[in-house]
Parts: structure tokens; sequence; C-alpha cells
């Protein structure tokens, strides 16, 4: 891409170019004039038309280049600020990453702990379930074995009785 400052050293060289070129000199002078003429003129097309083509990109790059500025710099100065803004992040990361890491440590610990608690809890309530369970199964026993006591006494009374009337 061109730099408008240097589109002038170009311009000024195109017309010199054409002049210095050896095979362009000797090609007129071995034609006739008519076709020195056409020559002539087609070169001046080319170069006016590449006059033309520097022009225009001189004139797109005086109209482009600044508003390329002014977002180059805008863009300098958000790059500036991201940057800024990550290593105050950063830095409050570790800031909290050093406070939070004993934190966390102190919780997993009490976590390891409470585990350790809930096990043995869990432990002593499955024991305790199981004892309530065999009492339970004792107390049906003894209360069943207490009603056929219960119930053998009523029919020996019931039988001395009956052998005391009987009698």
């Amino acid at each position: 891409m061109l730099k408008s400052s240097n589109i002038n050293s170009v311009l000024n060289e195109l017309p010199n170019e054409s002049a210095r070129d050896p095979t362009a000199q000797s090609s007129h002078n071995e034609k006739p004039k008519q076709d020195a003429e056409t020559c002539c003129s087609s070169q001046d097309n080319e170069v006016m038309a590449s006059l033309a083509a520097l022009q225009l990109s001189a004139g797109v790059l005086q109209i482009a280049e600044p508003p390329l500025n002014h977002v180059r710099t805008q863009l300098r100065e958000l790059i500036g600020r991201q940057n800024k803004t990550y290593i105050d992040l950063s830095k409050e990361k570790y800031k909290l990453d050093c406070s939070e890491v004993a934190r966390l440590n102190d919780m997993m610990s009490d976590v390891k702990r409470y585990k350790d608690k809930l096990t043995k809890i869990k432990k002593e309530m499955q024991s305790v379930y199981q004892r309530t369970k065999e009492l339970k199964k004792r107390a049906a026993n003894v209360a069943a074995c207490k009603q056929r006591d219960y119930q053998r006494k009523l029919e020996r009374l019931q039988h001395e009785e009956s052998l005391i009337g009987s009698q």
C-alpha cells in the first residue's frame, strides 16, 4: 500500500522511466512516423491510466486513512484497558486464592470430620435398630410365654374348681 508522502515521488518518477526505457526508444526509431505516433499515444494512455490509478488510490487513501488512524488509536486504548483490567483481576484472584485456599482446606477437613461422625452415628443407629428388633422379639416371646402361663394357670384353677365342685 502506498503512503500519501510517497505518491508524489512515484508520480514524478513515472514520466522519467518511460523516457529512460531503451526498448521504447529503439522501437520509435525503427518504425515509421505514423507507427511512432500511435505507439506514443498508447504509452501516453498507459501513463495517464497509471497516473489516474495513482491519483485514485491517493484519494481513497486520503479518505480512508484518518478514520483508520482513529480506529487504530481507539483499539490501542481498548487493548491497554483490557490488559490493565486483566492484571487487576489476576491480582484479585490471587488474593482470593490465598485466603480462599486456607478457608477451603478448613472446610474440607470439617467435611471429612463430619463424614466420619455421620458414619459412626449411622453404625450406632443400625446397632440400636438391631438391638431394638431383638428386644421386641424377646418381648413378644416373653409376652406369649406369660400369656400361655396365665392360660395354663386359669385352666388349672378351672380344673381344680371343677374337681372340687364334683366332689
